[in-house]
């Protein structure tokens, strides 16, 4: 054993020895260089302020004219000073939409014209088929005999009315010739007759009648609505 030598031992560096030992000194120290770069990355980029507007490549920014300052009754104040107009891009419209072709518009009624409504006249009944003449046949002192002919010229038997008018006069009386009587009235010198039997069609017959005071010319003569045709005089 005496001939063995024994190796001479080793031991590591102080410096080495105390780093190994403490791990958390190489962390802290990592972290610090971290940080640092960290600052001075922040530091060196700067992001676009507020007032940045983008230029297009090749064009320099115009500058838009300052505006006048505004009076009030209170002062002055300055008016703010209006954004750079940049070449080629417009600014935002705020017109109203347009109305699209689709939109129904709904149109007012146009006014409604009343025509004026007209009076309705109701027609005269036309005059009855009647053909009558009137003439006198007699003269003498105070009166006269008068006679109206009286002729259905339709196709069916008719009544029929007479009336004679001779204003100041009197009516004595009155009857038709050789066919059944009627009824008639003399009043104020007017004769009414109304016939009896309904007179055939196509057939006359004679009414005659005796009148005092008054002229031989009736103010009226009429059958039916149909005024009379006059003849000649006395005969």
């Amino acid at each position: 054993m005496s001939g063995m030598r024994r190796a001479p031992r080793q031991f590591p560096p102080r410096g080495s020895t105390a780093v190994a030992s403490s791990p958390w000194i190489l962390v802290s120290v990592g972290v610090v260089i971290m940080v640092a770069l960290l600052v001075v990355a922040v530091g060196a980029y700067r992001g676009p302020g507020p007032d940045f507007q983008p230029v297009p490549p090749g064009q320099p920014p115009v500058a838009a004219a300052p505006m006048p300052e505004r009076a009030s009754s209170a002062g002055r104040h300055a008016s703010a000073p209006p954004s750079m107009v940049v070449p080629g891009l417009s600014p935002r419209r705020t017109d109203p939409p347009s109305p699209t072709p689709n939109a129904t518009r709904t149109a007012s009624p146009p006014p409604t014209t009343v025509p004026p409504v007209k009076p309705s006249r109701t027609p005269a009944p036309p005059p009855a088929p009647f053909d009558a003449r009137y003439q006198v046949l007699h003269m003498f002192q105070g009166g006269f005999i008068a006679e109206v002919l009286i002729r259905n010229t339709s196709r069916g038997d008719l009544g029929w009315v007479a009336r004679v008018e001779y204003p100041g006069g009197r009516v004595v009386t009155a009857w038709l010739e050789g066919v059944p009587q009627g009824t008639f009235t003399g009043r104020d010198g007017t004769l009414t007759y109304r016939s009896g039997p309904k007179l055939a069609a196509g057939s006359s017959v004679y009414l005659r009648f005796h009148i005092e005071s008054a002229g031989a010319r009736p103010a009226s003569c009429s059958v039916s609505g149909r005024a009379c045709h006059r003849t000649s005089g006395p005969r």
